[in-house]
Parts: structure tokens; sequence; C-alpha cells
């Protein structure tokens, strides 16, 4: 019995020790890394907007600096979509080092504000180089919309009232994720 016992889980052994593949390395699987993608919100908002090509890229605290990692991902988005048609404009959503003002916060500090243009504006700067011709418009969300705004539903209010939907967190709630403090999100689309 124990004999019989013993001969199955050794050919048990046999089977499945030989039924794994061998480690083939990245290099030679012909898969490309996986690259940093927009979140689900971003793609929300995107979608809203009805476009798919979305980029969002993480700045580090208190920096302005757009890395190369943040233009390829920026470009990819660019290329996808202008592969589908000509681009029509380029909407870019920006946070401080902080979430999006609640409705008692209204607006976050100037230092906050100011941070957000900084980083808008070398966003802009990059988007004029390498995509000339196009509206890049630029949205902080350092400050809630205004009384205006939200009355004639601009696409200031618009976008930001997409994210609270979305779940995108502010300084009044509690569970900070998905956080997008030190975040922007680049929408691109088409004519």
């Amino acid at each position: 019995m124990i004999k019989n016992i013993f001969i199955i889980v050794c050919v048990a052994f046999a089977f499945t020790g030989c039924s794994s593949k061998p480690e083939v390395p990245a290099a030679e699987n012909n898969s490309a890394p996986v690259k940093p993608g927009a979140s689900i919100e971003a793609k929300q908002v995107a979608a809203q907007e009805e476009t798919m090509y979305v980029a969002e890229i993480r700045f580090t605290k208190l920096s302005t600096l757009l890395t190369k990692v943040h233009k390829n991902q920026i470009q990819d988005a660019l290329k996808e979509a202008s592969l589908r048609g000509p681009v029509k404009n380029i909407r870019v959503l920006t946070w401080a080092d902080a979430e999006y003002p609640s409705v008692h916060t209204k607006k976050l500090s100037e230092e906050d504000r100011d941070l957000v243009k900084k980083r808008n504006d070398a966003i802009k700067t990059y988007l004029n180089k390498s995509a000339s011709g196009v509206d890049v418009e630029l949205y902080s969300m350092a400050e809630r919309p205004g009384l205006l705004k939200d009355i004639f539903k601009t696409t200031d209010s618009r976008l930001k009232k997409s994210l609270e939907i979305a779940g995108v967190p502010n300084t009044d709630t509690s569970v900070k994720t998905p956080s997008k403090a030190s975040h922007s999100i680049v929408i691109v689309e088409l004519k």
C-alpha cells in the first residue's frame, strides 16, 4: 500500500515538474516593457469628452520639471490620436501637491495655485513645440470653479465635476485614494 502511494506521488511529481516552461528573458520574449497608463478616473473624464487619448503624469513633490518619461507618455497619446485623425485640442488638468479643494475650502494656498500654474506652463510649452497649431487649454485643480462657471456649465466646471463623480478625493475626503495630488491629466481630442 505504501509502495503504491509512493509510486503515485513520484509519477505526479514527474509530470508536474516537466510541465513548466523555462523562463525566457524579457529581451528574448519580444514583449515590450509595461508602461504606466492613465488611471480609470483619467480615462473616464476623457470618455466624457468623447475621446480615448489620454496621458497621466506624476510630478515629484514641488517639481515643475517634465521628465523624459512624462514627455514620452504625452507623445504616446498624441501619436495614437494623430493616427486616427487631426488633433483639435488638448486639455490639461493639473493638481498641486495636495488634493482638489472641497466645497468648504474652495481653493488651495497661493503657493499651491502657483505650483499648478508652473506645471501647466511647462506642459503647454512642451505641447506648443511638439503639437504646434493645436489649442492647449489649461485647468487648475487647485481651485474650484466659481458660481458663474457652475451656472453656465463651462468646460472647467464640467471637467472638475466629472472627476468628482469618478471618485477623485478632495481636501475633506478621509480616504485619499485614488490620490491625484502631484498629477496632470492630458486629454487629446480629435476634430
